[in-house]
């Protein structure tokens, strides 16, 4: 194995062989999707996560050596790199560590210790730090006086010469290191109201006086803290061992002679400089790991959101409610399309609802909509009723759904949304998305900015371009998962299937305008860009739905359609009578069909395939109906048991809307009676749920909720 394999072993504890076959495909420009569905022979089975992690520390790994091979080059340059600095270097794992054994060599301005050891002071540092000096003090010092140096009293010469110490103690990589530890493992946050601050709703006022270990504090609290700080309204620091990591360096540099006292001072100071050195590195790698626990949390939530189930190939009617500006509608087809939209006012007088009611009856019976897609936001509940009156009344089959529209008004006002409506006004837009988000979350919801969707926790306070890699490669995930249909995929959707971005999307989308639907994958190499490479990449994600092969429509690669001819020549039947067909699948013996470079977990996929080609991995969609006696906060009282959706899920609890206007907050104490150590390993954002409410405060419309006292 060589050294890189090692460094991830380390970190992860996983085959050899799958992180050597793992790497060349990552830098042949393999995918996550793609090496871990069709490439499972060459890794051993790993899956996205385990692959990303891989990524990960290949590009730390690369970008240390990088550092090394410069750090190296610099130190040769200054003729001080010895063997054993060399071995140091070399073996260093982490950056910080790296940065410590570099930093004596590394190019700074004029110190004082640099000026004292110009000023022929050296011999000075050099007798305090010795175990064997025995001279007379003053004797000593008085052979540096140097009135020329501006060194005219031996005090002169101490006060200098004291800075040789003080930069030699800061500067050792293993006090550093110690400091740093110390600082992770046994330091403490304080945060304090800064003097004079303002925090006009008590945002922070749990962190007022507030202390915590740096190794144990929440991803939430930190990033609270953190905001806080950055607001002005909180003032926090980390308070190290300090008396510890002195006596560890006391030790290291006191030799019991004449200058001992003076060595003490020397490190006590240069300990406090270390200090506030290494609390900016535990501050940066304190907001990095909540920073990824955090992102975490948005992963799963925003996971769980894209692979909600859709409602399908049916007429939606979509609408976002208002009240001023009246309640905007639109109408789609079974393939997104739109039909009809327009605007109602149901706050306006008894004529303008009579109206509205006439106009959404006349919509309903004459288009028969399978839905009724209402977005959640303001004036939603009222909507609602409105809708199941005429429904109730006229003997209408289609069903209201409350929808989640967080996020449908960065859609109606983007570029996006004004490209694909240029005509209609934003509002209008915001109904079409809303509709179209309970037809098919996932297309929809790829042509909004993530982070304005409403899953995430302090998404705006952490590290934006971890982030940002993250959620793409969260939707990256979804969109393999599901697979795109290639005759309808919008170039938004499209610039996430594996080898794909968006110039590739836009110019798939393009072609496609200009030369028909695709009837075969096969086709797509047609397309001048279309290299091998991505056709390799891309093939298996992109579906074709009644198209001339039958196997287009499917999860398989084109690249293992031979097995299945195999399959169906055995049994002497099309493959189309296979897909299917249990009675024969069950008789595959996936043995006879493996070769070189197709195994049997490849074999076996494609078995799973047959049986369900070009299934959906979603669940199966199940409309949400509301309670109808609880519109508002005002109509609940303690105690009370309701169904809700979750809408958001953080490390401290989960937000479900219960149907008033306003979320409630189950905090994870009240979720089990069971220890949850990850919340999210439980609840999901689109859950139902029933609730109980353990708590109201209508004025600053706060409600609390419980699962576990059901």
């Amino acid at each position: 194995m060589n050294k890189i394999e090692y460094f991830i072993i380390d970190n992860l504890n996983l085959p050899s062989k799958s992180i050597t076959n793992t790497i060349s495909l990552l830098d042949e420009g393999a995918t996550y999707p793609f090496i871990a569905r069709y490439r499972k022979e060459l890794t051993g089975g790993l899956n996205e996560v385990q692959i990303e992690k891989i990524d990960i520390l290949l590009k730390y790994y690369r970008e240390l050596n990088d550092r090394k091979k410069t750090i190296i080059k610099s130190i040769t340059e200054q003729d001080k790199l010895t063997d054993e600095l060399r071995a140091k270097i070399e073996n260093c794992s982490k950056k910080a560590e790296l940065e410590d054994l570099y930093l004596p060599y590394k190019p700074k301005r004029r110190t004082k210790a640099t000026i004292a050891i110009e000023k022929g002071l050296k011999p000075v540092a050099i007798a305090m730090l010795s175990k064997s000096f025995r001279d007379n003090r003053d004797k000593f010092l008085s052979r540096f006086i140097d009135k020329e140096n501006d060194l005219n009293t031996i005090e002169d010469v101490m006060d200098l010469a004291v800075y040789i110490i003080i930069e030699k103690v800061k500067e050792d990589a293993d006090i550093r290191n110690i400091v740093r530890t110390s600082g992770t493992n046994k330091g403490i946050i304080i945060s304090l109201k800064k003097k004079n601050s303002i925090d006009k709703r008590d945002i922070y006022k749990n962190y007022y006086e507030y202390k915590e270990l740096v190794k144990s504090i929440p991803s939430h609290r930190y990033l609270a803290i953190n905001r806080g700080e950055r607001e002005k309204i909180l003032t926090f620091k980390i308070e190290f061992p300090t008396e510890t990591n002195l006596n560890i360096v006391n030790n290291k540099y006191i030799n019991n002679n004449i200058f001992s006292d003076d060595v003490s001072k020397c490190c006590k100071f240069a300990m406090k400089q270390i200090e506030l050195s290494v609390e900016t590195e535990v501050r940066n790698e304190l907001f990095d790991r909540s920073s990824e626990e955090a992102i975490n949390v948005f992963r799963k939530n925003l996971k769980t959101l894209l692979m909600q189930p859709p409602a399908g190939e049916v007429s939606i009617l979509g609408i976002d409610p208002g009240i001023r500006t009246g309640s905007k509608y639109s109408l789609i087809d079974q393939q997104g399309n739109l039909i009809k939209y327009g605007t109602i006012y149901t706050e306006k007088g008894t004529q303008e609802k009579e109206k509205a009611k006439k106009e959404i009856t006349k919509l309903l019976k004459e288009n028969s909509p399978e839905y009724i897609a209402i977005g959640n936001g303001t004036y939603s509940r009222e909507i609602y009723d409105f809708i199941a009156n005429i429904t109730e009344y006229n003997v209408i089959t289609s069903v209201p759904v409350i929808v989640n529209e967080s996020g449908a008004s960065v859609y109606s006002g983007s570029q996006i949304g004004r490209d694909e409506f240029p005509e209609l006004d934003i509002t209008i837009r915001g109904a079409i998305s809303i509709a179209r988000r309970l037809q098919d979350p996932l297309s929809e919801l790829v042509k909004i900015d993530p982070k304005s969707i409403g899953v995430g926790q302090y998404q705006h306070d952490v590290n934006q371009k971890m982030l940002k890699k993250a959620l793409d490669d969260t939707i990256i995930s979804c969109v393999n998962k599901v697979g795109v249909n290639v005759n309808t995929a919008s170039w938004t959707l499209l610039k996430y299937v594996s080898g794909f971005n968006e110039n590739i999307a836009k110019k798939f989308v393009t072609f496609r305008e200009g030369n028909g639907k695709f009837s075969k994958r096969e086709e797509f190499k047609k397309i001048s860009y279309f290299t091998n490479k991505v056709f390799e990449l891309s093939a298996g994600f992109l579906r074709i739905s009644k198209g001339s092969d039958i196997l287009d429509a499917s999860a398989i690669h084109p690249e293992s359609y031979d097995i299945v001819y195999r399959m169906a020549k055995y049994f002497k039947c099309d493959v189309k009578e296979l897909l299917g067909n249990s009675n024969l699948i069950e008789k595959i013996a996936p043995e006879k069909y493996t070769d070189d470079k197709r195994g049997l977990p490849t074999v076996k996929d494609i078995i799973i395939e047959l049986e369900k080609p070009g299934g959906d991995p979603r669940s199966k969609f199940i409309p949400y109906i509301l309670d109808s006696q609880y519109r508002s906060i005002e109509d609940l009282k303690i105690d009370l048991i309701i169904e809700g959706t979750v809408t958001n899920v953080t490390n401290f609890g989960a937000f479900i809307d219960i149907g008033v206007h306003q979320d409630g907050l189950c905090h994870i104490s009240e979720v089990s009676n069971k220890y949850i150590k990850n919340i999210e390993d439980v609840l999901h954002p689109g859950d139902r749920v029933k609730v109980r409410i353990i708590d109201l405060d209508i004025k600053r419309k706060r409600i609390s909720l419980s699962i576990k006292q059901i």
